[in-house]
């Protein structure tokens, strides 16, 4: 019996081997060494000595006026991702999982968006709203040339014109999601409500929105790991400009380790990337299932 039992786990563990080492070697040994870089003072070039600071480069990176406005930038990206992600996607599965004449052309069409990486989104988005772009000649061409403006480089709309394309680009996948959970909700809850006079309106509210709970919070914490992780759009975009006002953590990190050869302190921003993500995902966590346990 014990051989037995013996033998069932090296089979699982066999099987779970492959997965395990792809894990520890593109996820845990990469964490490891940010951690180690951090820690020391290098420039990146192989053969170069490295000299060990300690936590001096996370000082010197909260201290930083650029990291500043990088996470503020991080915060307000993250805020109004999920602020419309999950309740516009909700609101178009629901619409489209009534299957009108023509649904499946808009589910398409919404779709679309997740397809294309975000790189090409932001190439798109960047052709329409640099100053002579598709944007600008619009607004000239009705009318209403007085509120053409370098959306990109003006500090008072590039971080909100770059928040409004991460919207955008991430709206169609969240629908995708709730729409197949939708499809996990009994018909036989909605013909019940609508025998005892439920309004639609009401039926979203006591049905649609609690019996989707779970999906809703993936949805929102997928949202949150996603969105700190963002870099092609920026990048592409803006390029963090202008004058570093639409930075990520994400482009500054790249900036000070690949750019200015800086790889400790860009190695110490990987890693309170890193712990940023963990806190906003833990913290979101915690909130909605105390929220779960009230009700």
């Amino acid at each position: 019996m014990y051989v037995k039992r013996k033998s069932e786990r090296f089979k699982v563990f066999s099987f779970a081997l492959p997965a395990l080492l792809i894990y520890i070697i593109f996820l845990v040994i990469p964490i490891v060494g940010a951690v180690y870089f951090s820690l020391v003072e290098w420039n990146g070039i192989k053969g170069s000595p490295l000299e060990f600071v300690g936590l001096q480069n996370y000082f010197d990176v909260i201290a930083d006026p650029d990291f500043r406005i990088s996470l503020m930038n991080l915060l307000s990206l993250v805020f109004f991702s999920v602020l419309f992600h999950t309740p516009i996607a909700l609101l178009l599965a629901v619409s489209l999982n009534t299957k009108f004449k023509g649904y499946r052309f808009f589910k398409v069409i919404y779709f679309v968006p997740t397809i294309f990486p975000l790189t090409a989104i932001g190439l798109l988005w960047y052709f329409i709203f640099m100053p002579n772009g598709s944007l600008n000649s619009f607004l000239d061409l009705i009318g209403l040339s007085e509120f053409a403006t370098g959306w990109l480089i003006n500090p008072s709309t590039a971080m909100g014109t770059v928040i409004f394309v991460n919207i955008w680009a991430g709206i169609g996948y969240y629908m995708v999601i709730l729409l197949a959970g939708l499809t996990t909700i009994p018909d036989e809850l909605y013909e019940a409500a609508k025998i005892d006079g439920a309004t639609p309106v009401k039926q979203f509210l006591h049905i649609t929105i609690p019996m989707l709970k779970p999906i809703i919070t993936l949805c929102i914490l997928m949202d949150i790991i996603g969105t700190v992780k963002v870099f092609d759009l920026i990048f592409v975009m803006t390029e963090g400009g202008p004058n570093g006002l639409t930075n990520l953590p994400t482009t500054l990190m790249y900036y000070e380790a690949f750019r200015y050869n800086n790889f400790g302190f860009g190695s110490a921003i990987g890693v309170i990337i890193l712990l940023i993500a963990l806190v906003l995902t833990i913290g979101s966590e915690s909130i909605m299932n105390r929220k779960r346990k009230s009700e």
